[in-house]
């Protein structure tokens, strides 16, 4: 493997950086790249196979999150260019960090600039990124990934709920917090968004045509596995 053709190349050895320094990680949440977790610290990760000012303005909102904001790149081919040394200035004045990955066989990745805590965060923002990062039950996406389907805390909680229905038929609103299921199932059957469900009474669903058609399909098929062990053990 050669230069870095796609973002989601890089993803692999970010994330393996990160997980050695103690990091949880999880790709494309809440429209982040990475999202890295390690006691009540968060970071950031915006990757991006060339510097622009896009992942500049990224990297800047990305700051409303949490101080910790790093940016991605291949590793430039020499530190004495003009260019390498205006970005390196341009990202310590601004607080943001950098990430480097090989563009070799290897992939490595490096910490060239460790982000500064110079503005504060708006709490709102921090918590339902750290909200969506916590009510998923795993690392289902790549980071750096466009036009293709995100694995949401809310699709997770919608395939628990097609899980539960098949195996039982139906689910109540008031077993939710009874079998130990994410709060976020009542907004998935309440909203519907998949036309998965369908309403039996007030507070009891069931599965639809198209709830039947996902179980059977292969779009959901990990996360159904998944959840279908989840549901076989915890009723």
């Amino acid at each position: 493997m050669a230069k870095i053709e796609k973002e989601t190349e890089m993803y692999a050895p970010v994330k393996k950086l990160l997980e050695g320094m103690g990091y949880t990680v999880r790709a494309e949440v809440k429209d982040c790249d990475i999202v890295a977790v390690r006691d009540d610290e968060m970071a950031v990760v915006e990757m991006k196979r060339s510097f622009n000012i896009t992942v500049v303005y990224q990297a800047m909102d990305r700051r409303s999150i949490t101080p910790n904001v790093y940016v991605a790149i291949p590793r430039p081919s020499s530190l004495r260019e003009k260019s390498t040394r205006m970005m390196m200035t341009l990202l310590k004045e601004l607080g943001i960090g950098l990430i480097t990955v090989g563009n070799n066989s290897l992939r490595n990745a490096d910490i060239w600039i460790e982000p500064q805590q110079v503005k504060k965060t708006g709490k709102r923002r921090t918590d339902a990124v750290k909200k969506e990062f916590d009510q998923r039950s795993g690392d289902r996406n790549t980071g750096g990934s466009t036009g293709k389907k995100i694995v949401t805390a809310y699709k997770e909680a919608s395939v628990l709920a097609l899980c539960h229905m098949e195996k039982y038929d139906k689910i109540m609103v008031k077993q939710i917090k009874k079998l130990g299921y994410p709060e976020k199932m009542k907004n998935a059957l309440h909203s519907n968004v998949f036309g998965w469900f369908e309403r039996n009474s007030a507070y009891e669903y069931g599965l639809s045509v198209k709830g039947l058609e996902a179980l059977e399909g292969e779009e959901y098929k990990e996360l159904i596995e998944h959840y279908r062990k989840e549901v076989k053990e915890n009723v």
